[in-house]
């Protein structure tokens, strides 16, 4: 099994909002990075908050961490979240 992280698209919505209902949680605002294993999100951490929701499973907090750490690094390089073409670009 594979896990990738990437910046969410507007596309994310759905697979968001069930993140969210399996959390038990309010929806994430804004852009947000989603962790993915074979194809299907499994945790999403908010950008701009830190927020974080995520599916019931045991491999849910290695991929906590990984989103953690990444946007940590987004953060540092771009310096703003408001930035989002810079975020975007250094995601790629």
């Amino acid at each position: 099994m594979s896990m990738s992280i990437r910046l969410s698209t507007a596309s994310d919505a759905g697979a968001l909002t069930r993140l969210a209902a399996l959390d038990d949680a309010a929806g994430l605002s804004g852009r947000a990075l989603i962790a993915e294993r074979d194809g299907v999100a499994i945790a999403a951490v908010a950008l701009t908050s830190g927020r974080v929701v995520t599916a019931p499973s045991p491999r849910a907090a290695a991929a906590v961490h990984l989103l953690r750490l990444r946007r940590y690094q987004l953060l540092r390089q771009g310096g703003r979240v408001a930035r989002m073409s810079s975020l975007s670009s250094a995601a790629a």
